[in-house]
């Protein structure tokens, strides 16, 4: 608890209803048990991936997820440490003497909590930037010349995350936030300048030169026999007569006589002829007894 109200400097926070302090620290409690959740799920997450992942990829994801992490420590830590108190500072001393403050425990958690989240996501805009130029490149320059798109989108930003509409504490946020998109654009320029030494450093490789070769290949006497001969080109093109289109233009109409192709014939079976049984033989033959079994039947 007291890492909670470290940003107040010594000042007490208060509870308008019964329950009001079970509340405050229940929901600490659940903000912190979704904080140490994270690094669980992510990594439940990369098991899940990892078998359809290759080296290179590998290595990109757990680059990109410790990157992240960093950047959103960095922005949380800065909003702990600088523009959580300066705004509290701020806000208690606008009225001046006239005005006490006395802040609730749930309105304090939730301004705190509002500035941590949005200052952690707003700290992932370099990342941002870095992975949109990886997947598709930003033209030379386009970075520099929308800077002041990114500065009206700063101040946007800052007027929706702090819950307060004055300027100072929406310029505590805004200020960051620009000088985070100028890391950016020096990271992407990083990149590029690695990848065109990269490209410097490699010997251009020739290409391969298939060697052509000429290759003789035999026509056969049916394939010769089947292209029209000149002779044949000329008394087809006698034959031809001019008729007149649908559309009053006149064209010649080409009627050639259809060409024969030889078809290979198919072999006859041969069939074994019988040898001849000499007449002394055919006569032994019909003259030889019948033979009876033991059974009684007769046997040819």
């Amino acid at each position: 608890m007291d890492f909670i109200v470290a940003p107040l400097h010594g000042e007490k926070l208060i509870y308008l209803t019964p329950g009001g302090g079970f509340s405050f620290i229940f929901t600490v409690c659940l903000y912190f048990g979704a904080l140490v959740t994270i690094p669980v799920i992510v990594y439940h997450i990369y098991r899940f991936l990892q078998p359809v992942l290759g080296r290179t990829s590998k290595k990109f994801i757990i680059s990109l997820v410790l990157l992240s992490t960093t950047l959103a420590a960095a922005g949380a830590i800065f909003g702990y440490m600088v523009a959580i108190p300066a705004a509290i500072s701020f806000l208690t001393t606008f009225a001046g003497d006239a005005v006490t403050p006395s802040l609730t425990a749930e309105s304090y958690l939730g301004f705190v909590v509002a500035y941590l989240l949005g200052l952690a996501a707003l700290f992932q805009l370099p990342l941002l930037l870095f992975i949109f130029d990886h997947v598709r490149p930003f033209p030379p320059g386009a970075l520099l010349s929308s800077q002041r798109f990114v500065i009206v989108g700063a101040v946007i930003a800052a007027a929706l995350i702090t819950p307060t509409p004055d300027v100072v504490n929406q310029m505590i946020v805004a200020g960051p936030i620009i000088a985070i998109y100028q890391l950016g654009a020096l990271a992407v320029y990083m990149r590029r300048r690695g990848e065109r030494r990269q490209n410097r450093n490699q010997s251009p490789v020739a290409p391969a030169q298939a060697e052509l070769q000429e290759v003789s290949v035999p026509v056969s006497a049916s394939v010769l026999s089947t292209t029209p001969s000149a002779e044949s080109q000329s008394q087809t093109s006698k034959k031809a007569q001019a008729h007149r289109t649908v559309d009053g233009f006149s064209a010649t109409r080409v009627r050639s006589a259809p060409s024969t192709v030889r078809l290979p014939q198919r072999s006859q079976p041969v069939v074994a002829e019988r040898p001849a049984v000499s007449p002394s033989a055919a006569g032994l033959r019909r003259s030889a007894p019948p033979v009876r079994s033991i059974d009684g039947f007769l046997v040819s």
